[in-house]
């Protein structure tokens, strides 16, 4: 009886509450506009202005408004500061010319100030100091770009060629907001042709256009032999001068494991290819650990003739399951037509050789040797997938591991020949120092 009298209680008391008026928890509204900001201070930037500005001390404030155009006789744009910041920044301005910008307090009711009006002057927009620094020059097949964009925007570089007909035609476009920016277009005959590049930004601003005429690049394969025998030689292998260098001594001795296989036209195959024995410490100097290994791994081709390169491809040994045979991953590629004679190093000692020509901590090794030679590609290997692990791949990882792993050179150097290449090997594909390479090429132009 007395659970029963509680209950009724209760739900008197609920019905008496659901019957009164609720009070409204919002922010209570009013008309009153908030004071408008003071003691406003312009800093222009390129392409835009930053704002700022003492807050009115009103408690329901809730925003600045900053009311503008980029061009006279366009839209008014709009941009919002929160209450919280003193500053608001205003960006894409198509030129330098001054405009005057309105500036509204806001309150949580949505009542505007009286607008303080402020003169800004944009200084150049982002896409004409890109355009200023942009460089192209012809590439194998192509054109090479080059340009800074320190303050790291988003644009788009679109190229347009004069076609058969006379007019600017489109032919691609590339989009980037790196800050040293670089980029080839390819596809292009070697033949004189009429180009057009044009830089836009994410405002929809373009720079002035780059009109240029520039012959592309001849380009064709470095081969490693032929008809007479081997070209490219492995430098200091037979006089054992790649000691000194600390170059890759340790070879499998059985013939379809030479480096000659290398350049034998056979790119995908499991039954011929270069096979490296580790990279021992102890093959270089006196050592207690005849294992201990060092990394990273060198070696050096004599190419015989001078050439510049515009690309290079790799293929590693066939074996079962794909992508399971030692190859390199992550390298660096060096040319030069000089290198250093060997009794030039110091006092001609091997000690002294492998600390300019290693990194080798184990011999005070400085890699000097970079010094005096051009790194031409820097390259580290990634299937489609991501994938690591050989029973992980997927189809596309398949057929891009039996095409071979192709690394673009630096364009920078399409015009300069090397006739020494040096490889740099930082990673292998698996936890070892070997290698197991079944064709290398080269591609680029004969300069001799």
């Amino acid at each position: 009886m007395k659970k029963n009298y509680i209950a009724y209680i209760l739900l008197t008391a609920s019905l008496m509450w659901s019957c009164s008026e609720i009070k409204d928890w919002q922010d209570e509204k009013d008309n009153i506009p908030p004071k408008s900001v003071t003691n406003v201070v312009v800093e222009n930037i390129n392409g835009g202005a930053i704002i700022t500005y003492k807050l009115p001390d009103d408690p329901d404030l809730l925003a600045v408004k900053a009311v503008y155009y980029y061009k006279k006789g366009e839209d008014l744009k709009e941009a919002y500061s929160s209450a919280y910041n003193n500053t608001i920044s205003l960006e894409g301005f198509p030129d330098v010319n001054e405009r005057t910008v309105q500036l509204f307090t806001i309150d949580k009711s949505m009542n505007h100030s009286e607008p303080v009006e402020v003169q800004i002057k944009p200084l150049l927009p982002p896409v004409e100091m890109i355009r200023k620094s942009l460089k192209v020059n012809p590439t194998f097949g192509g054109v090479y770009m080059l340009w800074e964009n320190t303050q790291e925007d988003e644009i788009s570089i679109t190229l347009y060629r004069k076609d058969a007909k006379g007019d600017m035609a489109f032919y691609d476009a590339y989009y980037s907001k790196a800050k040293e920016g670089k980029y080839t277009f390819r596809g292009l005959e070697n033949a004189e042709q009429e180009f057009y590049f044009e830089i836009k930004d994410k405002w929809g601003n373009y720079s002035a256009p780059l009109d240029t005429v520039l012959t592309p690049l001849f380009e064709e394969e470095i081969v490693g032999r032929n008809k007479s025998g081997d070209i490219w030689q492995r430098w200091g292998w037979d006089d054992k001068s790649c000691i000194y260098r600390g170059d890759i001594v340790g070879q499998e001795t059985a013939a379809n494991r030479q480096f000659r296989l290398i350049h034998d036209g056979n790119t995908w195959n499991n039954s011929t290819w270069w096979h490296t024995k580790g990279n021992k410490l102890s093959d270089f100097i006196d050592w207690p650990n005849a294992e201990y290994t060092v990394m990273p791994l060198y070696f050096t081709i004599d190419m015989g003739k001078k050439a510049s390169y515009s690309r290079l491809r790799y293929w590693m040994r066939s074996r079962s399951p794909i992508f399971s045979a030692q190859t390199f991953t992550s390298f660096e590629v060096w040319g030069t037509n000089n290198p250093k004679p060997l009794n030039q190093i110091g006092d001609g000692s091997k000690e002294d050789n492998l600390k300019y020509w290693t990194e080798w901590p184990e011999v005070n090794g400085t890699d000097e040797w970079k010094n005096d030679w051009e790194k031409l590609a820097d390259f580290k290997l990634t299937l489609p997938s991501g994938a690591t692990d050989p029973n992980l791949l997927t189809n596309e990882d398949t057929e891009f591991v039996k095409a071979g792993f192709e690394v673009e050179m630096d364009p920078q150097y399409a015009n300069e020949p090397f006739r020494y290449i040096r490889f740099v090997i930082r990673e292998c594909r698996e936890p070892s120092a070997q290698i197991q390479l079944s064709e290398l090429k080269f591609w680029g132009a004969y300069k001799e």
